[in-house]
């Protein structure tokens, strides 16, 4: 890491604004695993509390007006822009118009997990890492790479089971997750009632990432997933009955936001430069990274597949994988409408990098490439539809 960088990264924790959000990230996240965070009262958990004291310190420091209560605060991240708070900040650490919570929900953000994890004292809680390495690891001592990615496939195809299915699973005979049942009941949770339609007694899922979608005050539902907001209207899909298959089964959190989500964008892109003619290998060396890419003779490339809202935290994260399974190029794939909605994504990034031995690229920008190395060799008939229409056109949710 050059000079700058260094400095650069001692500075970041030494700034208050970046301690306050950490703080207050943590505490909305884990009010929100705990209970319904408009209905908080005293005393308040000692996290939520901390965040509480922090801000209220903060603003006194700035001569600002404190929230009085920790509802006053809950408040403030569903309704006030975090670029708009009496804080202060590294420039261009938080995109514009961005809330903590979801204002329709008070559900935390991907933002707010982003800062959540970003805090080295919550980062195993808030991330998939504590769930994903034990997995790792049993997979790695039994030599067994079809159970992890059939584990991975899962969670990203199946973010909501009823009890009938998580209990029958490891002893289906058309899967790979026999040794690894008893940890599907550690990531699989009872749904929430907050997503339970009361009045039909339901749940129904998101059409496009197949997570539950959560009742909002005005009477209409709400996708965790901002993509899939972006997207335009809400799209219904699988509608289960509370007591379908002995109750619902929702995957946690963590997992939903750092797993199950990416994964569906990672899939589908693996897909379409699968159609190209590249070859594709999901989750190489039981997770070492999202993809690994090889051409005919030309370079292996090490993909890893980052959705995130800030540049600027995801530039801190960015380190190259593991070098085994070997490769020759580190690239950084995020989806183009990440650069559509933020025009400073890439310029943000490069600032707070970590390291400069990984490129960054879009999702298009990928596509692109490949269909320039793979040149007239691919696709085939079959596939050449999908692998030549305008990006967006083919794979709804990927462009």
């Amino acid at each position: 890491m050059s000079p700058d960088r260094s400095v650069r990264a001692a500075l970041w924790s030494e700034v208050d604004g970046v301690l306050l959000l950490r703080s207050v990230a943590t505490a909305l996240v884990r009010l929100s695993e705990i209970g319904n965070l408009k209905t908080s009262a005293l005393p308040y958990p000692e996290e939520a509390q901390r965040a509480l004291n922090n801000t209220v310190l903060t603003c006194l420091v700035l001569k600002a007006r404190p929230p009085e209560s920790l509802p006053e605060l809950v408040e403030w991240a569903a309704k006030r822009p975090v670029d708009r708070w009496p804080v202060t900040l590294p420039p261009d650490v938080v995109p514009p118009e961005a809330l903590l919570l979801d204002e329709a929900t008070h559900l935390p953000t991907q933002l707010c997990y982003e800062w959540a994890v970003d805090a080295e004292d919550s980062a195993a809680r808030h991330s998939e890492q504590r769930y994903m390495t034990v997995v790792s690891q049993r997979c790695r001592e039994e030599n067994y790479p079809e159970a992890y990615r059939a584990f991975r496939l899962l969670l990203v195809r199946r973010p909501v089971l009823t009890h009938r299915e998580l209990s029958t699973l490891p002893a289906a005979a058309d899967n790979d997750l026999g040794f690894l049942g008893d940890l599907l009941y550690d990531v699989y949770q009872p749904a929430p009632a907050g997503y339970l339609d009361r009045k039909r007694q339901s749940y129904t899922a998101c059409a496009r990432c197949h997570t539950l979608l959560h009742p909002t005050t005005v009477g209409g539902l709400w996708c965790e997933q901002g993509r899939c907001r972006d997207l335009g209207t809400v799209r219904h899909g699988r509608e289960y009955r509370a007591d379908d298959g002995g109750g619902i089964q929702l995957l946690i959190r963590p997992l939903r936001q750092w797993v199950s989500a990416p994964g569906v964008l990672e899939t589908r892109l693996a897909r379409r430069l699968t159609d190209v003619g590249a070859d594709v290998e999901l989750w190489p060396g039981f997770g070492s990274y999202s993809m690994r890419v090889r051409f005919p003779d030309r370079a292996t490339l090490a993909i890893e597949y980052k959705d995130w809202a800030s540049p600027a935290l995801l530039g801190r994260r960015a380190v190259p994988p593991p070098p085994d399974p070997p490769y020759d190029r580190c690239v950084w794939v995020v989806p183009a409408t990440r650069l559509r909605d933020h025009p400073d994504f890439r310029t943000v990034f490069e600032r707070y990098r970590s390291s400069t031995s990984l490129e960054l690229m879009t999702d298009r920008e990928l596509l692109r490439t490949t269909r320039q190395f793979i040149g007239p060799t691919g696709p085939s008939p079959r596939n050449a539809e999908t692998a030549s229409a305008p990006d967006g056109e083919a794979m709804e949710g990927l462009f």
